[in-house]
């Protein structure tokens, strides 16, 4: 799958990512070393039973970590990452997200990153899909607010006047004969791919909703194009279609 990828963007989380699990293994070291003798006084076996598991849990960690690096920069796609990732995503993202905030960096570049790194993963996966397995999920957002067609019910009602990329993302969706679907928020997107039952997912969304939609869909794998907001967050957002169309190329059987 030879999607777009921001390389430079993975940096960014990646090495945050690092520092987090770094500063995770000196933290419980320490509140090990400062309980260890209360625990050795309760009883010995009991000791040395925390610092096994502290020391499985410090393996995994750095397992997963090296793990994610090699899949995100090799692009290869390793039987075991998949386990790995949901553990990296679930210990380390949020704890990642905190630091960096401590680091000057905003929620935003941190989500963005975040989503550049889990394209890498899409990537690493080089497998194809039928169209019927896939799905093309897009915000509300992305029409244009002067429009007066309610399409969040049926993208099909779009009269393509060009002033937002609805009707563009319609005649792809048909071309490719693929699925597609507007969300108005994470209720109706779940819905959605219960309805659907998708292998796929191209989403299209913000970096917030992009990432708690990846989080809550896992482990179904979801590509996801971050949209652009020349007029704010959530009104009259645009996305590159030829991101769009690319992925559908070197996915599709």
């Amino acid at each position: 799958m030879d999607f777009e990828i921001n390389t430079k963007g993975k940096n960014l989380f990646l090495v945050l990512s690092t520092i987090t699990l770094l500063l995770m293994m000196i933290i419980t070291t320490l509140l090990w070393w400062f309980i260890s003798p209360r625990l050795h006084e309760i009883n010995d076996i009991l000791a040395n039973l925390s610092l096994n598991a502290l020391r499985i849990f410090y393996f995994i960690l750095v397992l997963e970590t090296i793990l994610v690096y090699l899949t995100s920069y090799t692009e290869k796609n390793f039987l075991i990452i998949r386990f790995f990732i949901r553990v990296f995503i679930r210990i380390l993202y949020p704890v990642t997200l905190f630091l960096g905030r401590i680091f000057g960096f905003s929620k935003e570049r941190i989500r963005e990153s975040f989503v550049h790194v889990n394209n890498s993963f899409i990537k690493s996966l080089k497998k194809k899909f039928k169209s019927s397995e896939l799905l093309i999920l897009l915000p509300h957002c992305l029409q244009n607010t002067e429009c007066e067609i309610r399409i969040t019910v049926d993208i099909n009602k779009c009269k393509k006047c060009g002033k937002c990329n609805i009707g563009d993302l319609a005649e792809i969706a048909d071309k490719y004969n693929v699925p597609i679907a507007i969300a108005t928020g994470g209720t109706l997107a779940r819905k959605i791919i219960i309805e659907n039952k998708p292998k796929f997912i191209i989403a299209v969304a913000c970096d917030r909703d992009l990432v708690e939609g990846m989080h809550e869909v896992f482990p179904i794998p979801v590509y996801g194009v971050l949209n652009e907001r020349p007029q704010g967050p959530c009104v009259n957002t645009k996305v590159n279609i030829v991101n769009i169309e690319s992925a559908l190329n070197k996915i599709l059987v």
